[in-house]
C-alpha cells in the first residue's frame, strides 16, 4: 500500500510540473517580441578583415533582405554593407545603423577572414559574434586572395550571392574533393590547442570565361570561385597549399568526406573513385605519432584500362589502383609532414597529441622532435 502512495504522489507531482512548464510557455512566450523579417537583415556571409596601421576594423556583410508581399508577390534583395570600428561589434552596430534593419547572424554559415585579421587573438576575433550576434558554432570560416569586402560583393554566376554559393558548396557538402570544412568551433579548438595551427580553405576569385546567358545576354563581371586551396597558418607565419595535398589534407581533417578520388597510374590507367566512408585515427606513443586514414569507396568510371571486359569494384585491376592511389596518399602525407616542419607550423595537430602523452614536460615548437608515420588503406566495394 505504501508504495502505491508514493507512485500516486510522484504521478501527481509529475503532471504538476508539466502543467506549471506549459503556462510559463503559454504565457512568457506570447511577451517576448520577435522582429518581423522585414526589420531585419538576414546575414548569409560575413567578413572581418584589419587595418594594422589604423588598428580598425573593416567588417562587411552580405544579406538578404525580405520586402513586403502580397498576395503572390513578394520581393527580396542582397545587400552587401560595410562598416569600420575599433571593435568587431561597434562596426556591426555601425552596420544596423547603415541598414536601418536589426542584424542577425542566426543563419549565417560563412565567416570570411582576411590573413591580418588571422594574426589577431582568434578566441576574440569568434566570441563577440557568437556571444551578442548568435553566430552558430558550425560556421565555415573562410579565407582568400582578395579582402573579405571584395569577396562578398562578387557576383557568381551560379547564384548571385557568393555567401550562398560558399554555403552551399561547404556547409550543405555540395560540391567537388580537397575542400577542408573548418567550422568556428574547430577554428578556435585548434588555434587554443598546443599545436595552436590551423587549416582553413583558401578561396580564388576567377572571373568566368564564358559568363551565363540572360535576358539583356552575356552577363558581366561574372565570377566563379575555386575552394580547392586550403591556408595553413599559425601566430606567426601562413602557407598556402594546392592540388593534390590540400585534397589529402581534407581527408585527414575533416569529420565528413564526400565527393571522388582520382589517379593515373604509370601505366596511364585513370580511375576515380567515389568515397563512401572515411575513419581517421592519429595515436602518439611519446614523441612518435601514427596516422591511419581508411577509406570506402566505390569505382565511378576507369579509363585506358588494358582490357575490353566492362570492369567493377570487385575486379582485382580496380583493387590494385587503389592500393597503388593508397600508397600515394601516404607518400603525400609524410610530404606534408615535412612542410610543416619546414615552415614550422603544425597543421597536422602533432604536437597536441603528442601533448596528450607527454603531458606538460613537452616543450613548445617542438615539431623537430616528433616523427610521423601515416598509414592510408582503401576499400573498394560496390553500392548496388
Amino acid at each position: 500500500m505504501k508504495k502505491n502512495a508514493i507512485s500516486a504522489y510522484l504521478m501527481r507531482t509529475k503532471w504538476f510540473v508539466f502543467l506549471l512548464v506549459a503556462i510559463i510557455l503559454v504565457v512568457f512566450g506570447r511577451t517576448i517580441e520577435t522582429p518581423s523579417l522585414t526589420k531585419s537583415a538576414i546575414v548569409l556571409g560575413i567578413g572581418i578583415d584589419y587595418n594594422q596601421n589604423t588598428q580598425d576594423f573593416e567588417v562587411s556583410t552580405q544579406s538578404v533582405l525580405v520586402g513586403s508581399s502580397n498576395g503572390e508577390n513578394s520581393t527580396s534583395s542582397f545587400v552587401t554593407s560595410t562598416a569600420n570600428g575599433k571593435t568587431i561589434a561597434g562596426a556591426m552596430d555601425a552596420i544596423s545603423r547603415q541598414m536601418g534593419l536589426i542584424v542577425s547572424l542566426a543563419h549565417c554559415n560563412v565567416v570570411f577572414f582576411s590573413p591580418t585579421a588571422l594574426t589577431l587573438d582568434h578566441l576574440q576575433l569568434i566570441y563577440p559574434l557568437t556571444s551578442m550576434y548568435a553566430l552558430p558554432e558550425q560556421t565555415i570560416i573562410v579565407t582568400g586572395d582578395c579582402s573579405p569586402k571584395e569577396m562578398l560583393s562578387l557576383r557568381i554566376g551560379t547564384t548571385i550571392s557568393s555567401a550562398f554559393f560558399l554555403q552551399q558548396a561547404l556547409v550543405n557538402e555540395e560540391g567537388s574533393d580537397g575542400m577542408i570544412r573548418t567550422t568556428a568551433k574547430d577554428f578556435l579548438a585548434r588555434s587554443l590547442s598546443f599545436s595552436k595551427a590551423n587549416a582553413i580553405p583558401y578561396i580564388v576569385a576567377k572571373k568566368m570565361q564564358s559568363p551565363p546567358l540572360s535576358e539583356q545576354g552575356d552577363g558581366s563581371d561574372n565570377f566563379e570561385l575555386d575552394i580547392s586551396r586550403a591556408l595553413v597558418f599559425n601566430h606567426k607565419d601562413c602557407h598556402v597549399i594546392e592540388g593534390e595535398y590540400a585534397e589529402i589534407l581534407a581527408l585527414y581533417h575533416s569529420h565528413n568526406v564526400v565527393g571522388t578520388l582520382n589517379y593515373t597510374s604509370k601505366e596511364g590507367v585513370s580511375i576515380e573513385f567515389k568515397i563512401l566512408k572515411k575513419q581517421v585515427s592519429v595515436k602518439a606513443n611519446g614523441r612518435k605519432i601514427s596516422a591511419q586514414l581508411e577509406l570506402t569507396a566505390d569505382m565511378s568510371d576507369v579509363q585506358h584500362a588494358p582490357t575490353n571486359n566492362t570492369l567493377s569494384s570487385a575486379d582485382n585491376l580496380v583493387k590494385d589502383l587503389a592500393n597503388q592511389l593508397a600508397k600515394e596518399c601516404e607518400a603525400r602525407l609524410e610530404e606534408l609532414f615535412e612542410l610543416s616542419k619546414s615552415i614550422n607550423i603544425d597543421f597536422l595537430s602533432l604536437q597536441e597529441k603528442a601533448y596528450q602523452v607527454v603531458g606538460r614536460h613537452l616543450e613548445n615548437d617542438c615539431l623537430d622532435t616528433l616523427s610521423f608515420e601515416p598509414s592510408v588503406k582503401i576499400t573498394v566495394r560496390e553500392t548496388g
